[in-house]
């Protein structure tokens, strides 16, 4: 691993455990050649429905270009709202 996550990258990580599984873990996590956090997100079944920049979700959410938890849920990470 490059380095550690930032707090807004492991927030989102958490998001991604919580809808997909513990199996989405900070060892998955991978970087870019521009230092960007990405997690290829992996259902209980194995499938891989997305991949996630981790660094560019958290700046979004944290600049307020992602208005909500529940924007970034619904619209980038794909989570149906319970």
């Amino acid at each position: 691993m490059g380095r550690q996550l930032t707090a807004g990258e492991l927030e989102i990580l958490e998001m991604i455990q919580e809808a997909y599984g513990r199996q989405n873990t900070v060892d998955n996590v991978f970087f870019s050649e521009r230092d960007e956090a990405v997690i290829f997100v992996k259902t209980a079944t194995g499938t891989t429905p997305l991949m996630v920049v981790l660094t560019n979700l958290a700046q979004c959410r944290a600049d307020g270009t992602i208005a909500s938890d529940e924007e970034l849920k619904r619209k980038w990470l794909q989570i149906e709202a319970s």
